[in-house]
C-alpha cells in the first residue's frame, strides 16, 4: 500500500483539488482508494459529500485515540462517486487536536492505517506550518505530493512545505529512525490557458526550477468550482475532460 500526502501551508492553492483528484483518477483506474481528510475545514468531506457513520467518527476519533488500530478501516465511508474509493471525513473539531501533545500522538494515524483494505491512501493536509496534524501525516505517509498554482502564495506554500519536510527528515536523522518519505513532485493547478501574466511566468519558472514540477500542468476550469458546490465529481462533464486528463498522466508518474 502506498499512502500520499498532498501539502502545502498556502491556501487556495489547489491543495484539496488535486488530493480529490489523484485519489479519484486512481479509484477509476481500479485501485482501492482511501480519501483522509485532515484538514479542519473539511473541504473534501464537503466536496465528496460524505458523512461519518456516527456521531464523532470522523478522522479527529483517530487523532485522539491513544490505541486507534483498526480505526481506518472502520471509520471509512464508501463514497458514491466510485465503488473504488472511500473516505475518511474531517470536522471543524478536527483543530482540537492541534492542542495534543500526549506522547506518540503524532504515530496514531499511522496505526490507525495499518492493515487497512487499501491499494493507496491520499492524505489531503491542512495548510499548516507544522504541528500535530502534520506530523500526523509525515509520519503516515511515504511520499508527498506538492500543490501549487501559478503564483506567489503557490510558491511560497511549497517552499514552507519543503522546509518543514527537511525538518522532518533531520529530526529523523537525530534519531537514528528510518526516513521513507519520498517527495513526488509539484503539481501546478489552475493554469490559464491564455497568455500568462509575468508574475506568473515567474512563479513558474520558479517552481521549475526545483526540478520537481510533474507535467501537464493543470488546466483552469470553471467547472471545478461549480461541481465542488454540488458535490459532484467534475469527470462526469465534458468540460472537466481536460482536468481528468492532466490528472490521469500525473497519477501514472506519483503512483507505484
Amino acid at each position: 500500500m502506498q499512502t500520499l500526502m498532498v501539502y502545502s501551508e498556502s491556501g487556495g492553492v489547489s491543495k484539496t483539488t488535486t488530493a480529490v483528484s489523484i485519489a479519484m483518477t486512481a479509484a477509476e483506474q481500479g485501485r482501492r482508494t482511501v480519501l483522509v481528510d485532515l484538514d479542519p475545514r473539511a473541504a473534501a468531506t464537503k466536496w465528496l459529500d460524505v458523512e461519518p457513520s456516527g456521531e464523532g467518527l470522523h478522522v479527529g476519533a483517530i487523532l485522539g485515540d491513544e490505541d486507534p488500530q483498526g480505526w481506518g478501516e472502520d471509520l471509512a465511508v464508501q463514497s458514491t462517486w466510485s465503488k473504488n474509493l472511500r473516505v475518511i471525513p474531517s470536522a471543524r473539531n478536527v483543530s482540537n487536536r492541534e492542542a495534543d501533545r500526549a506522547d506518540h500522538a503524532e504515530l496514531r494515524l499511522r496505526t490507525a492505517l495499518v492493515g487497512i483494505s487499501a491499494d493507496l491512501v491520499v492524505i489531503d493536509c491542512p495548510n499548516r506550518q507544522g504541528g500535530p496534524l502534520i506530523l500526523s501525516a509525515l509520519n503516515a505517509a511515504d511520499s508527498i505530493v506538492y500543490a501549487a498554482t501559478a503564483s506567489s502564495d503557490g510558491v511560497d506554500g511549497v517552499a514552507g512545505a519543503r522546509r518543514t519536510v527537511e525538518q522532518f527528515r533531520l529530526s529523523r536523522t537525530r534519531i537514528a529512525a528510518p526516513i521513507t518519505l519520498s517527495e513526488a513532485g509539484i503539481v501546478l493547478g489552475r493554469v490559464q490557458e491564455t497568455i500568462p501574466s509575468r508574475p506568473a511566468i515567474a512563479s513558474t519558472d520558479e517552481l521549475r526550477a526545483t526540478g520537481m514540477l510533474l507535467m501537464p500542468l493543470v488546466p483552469e476550469r470553471a467547472i471545478i468550482q461549480e461541481v465542488r458546490l454540488t458535490g459532484e465529481w467534475y469527470g462526469n462533464y465534458r468540460k472537466g475532460a481536460p482536468v481528468v486528463a492532466a490528472y490521469a498522466k500525473i497519477v501514472n508518474q506519483v503512483i507505484r
